[in-house]
């Protein structure tokens, strides 16, 4: 993967990002956009099932340790969902990965997805346990660190990098390039909550391949409410696309790192992840605060656009 980016033009004379992000917009057959869009998707999909399956597998036969399957699904998912993307990019699309968004000079773009997951979760969730709505019990300050390094190594690799450079970046960018803004952002975000139909089904395949106990391909997550899995998804999917338009070198990362903050303040109030303790100990007193999750996205989409709109009042046309 490393290569094929570091392969993008870097001498005198040669395209510089803007030029390759102006070249990337450029229209493309709409068949050929819902044909790439369909790839992308796919790639995300099975790259996810693989990840699920494959550790599902040699976990049961080893006997491995949570941790240690958690790390194959993050190399797996990451590895697999990332070549392919960089594949079709290059070789299916013969464009640049800076017409995704991508760019290795991109901190600021990180920086600002995760301050915008961290002030908005602040504004969200501060109320509630001032009001005595959630109570935060106790807090084991070195678990805690430990549980921020750990899992943002693995939302990242697993979850954050690998969806957003498919489905923000690679779908979503292909959509708009062949059929426009609109209608890549109702696609995107629509096919968003059923790539668990791909995932899950790659996964049961996968397992039965390495010999584990698979489980039913499902639509929906196990215990989850089916419109609450949807709705949640939706709104997060938007706002995701909302950070992917900010006009910032290396747009597709704002949205990666957005996508990983808010996914690690979400833990934190649920005390961790089932496989790694949190370190802190909350109590939701209202039942119905799980709400705000809602609210914390509202704010988050209304603060992406208005910092797009406050850079593209400051840039000439």
């Amino acid at each position: 993967m490393g290569e094929h980016m570091n392969a993008m033009p870097t001498t005198p004379g040669s395209p510089s990002d803007e030029v390759q992000v102006a070249q990337a917009v450029a229209p493309i057959p709409r068949r050929s956009a819902l044909v790439r869009a369909l790839l992308g998707w796919l790639a995300v999909g099975v790259g996810l099932g693989l990840a699920i399956g494959i550790p599902r597998g040699i976990g049961q036969q080893l006997a491995l340790a949570d941790g240690a399957v958690v790390a194959i699904q993050s190399i797996i998912m990451a590895g697999f969902v990332l070549a392919a993307i960089v594949a079709l990019r290059h070789r299916l699309d013969r464009r640049s990965l800076a017409g995704l968004g991508w760019s290795w000079r991109a901190g600021r773009a990180g920086l600002v997805g995760a301050g915008v997951a961290v002030l908005t979760g602040i504004v969200a969730w501060l109320p509630a346990v001032m009001l005595g709505w959630i109570e935060i019990e106790s807090i084991a300050v070195g678990t805690f660190l430990s549980f921020l390094v750990v899992n943002t190594l693995v939302i990242v690799a697993y979850e954050a990098l690998p969806e957003e450079m498919a489905l923000r970046g690679y779908v979503w960018t292909n959509l708009r390039d062949g059929w426009g803004l609109v209608f890549a952002t109702v696609v995107t975000t629509a096919i968003f909550p059923f790539t668990a139909i791909v995932a899950s089904s790659v996964a049961w395949l996968a397992t039965s391949a390495f010999g584990g106990a698979p489980q039913a391909p499902r639509l929906f997550p196990e215990g989850s409410d089916p419109v609450l899995y949807i709705v949640q998804l939706v709104a997060f999917g938007l706002v995701l696309v909302a950070a992917r338009r900010l006009p910032i070198r290396g747009a597709v990362l704002v949205a990666a790192a957005f996508h990983a903050a808010h996914l690690t303040v979400n833990r934190l109030l649920l005390g961790g992840s089932g496989w790694l303790d949190s370190g802190w100990s909350v109590r939701f007193v209202e039942e119905d605060a799980i709400a705000l999750v809602l609210v914390n996205l509202v704010l988050a989409g209304l603060m992406f656009i208005v910092i797009r709109r406050l850079r593209q009042a400051r840039t000439p046309a």
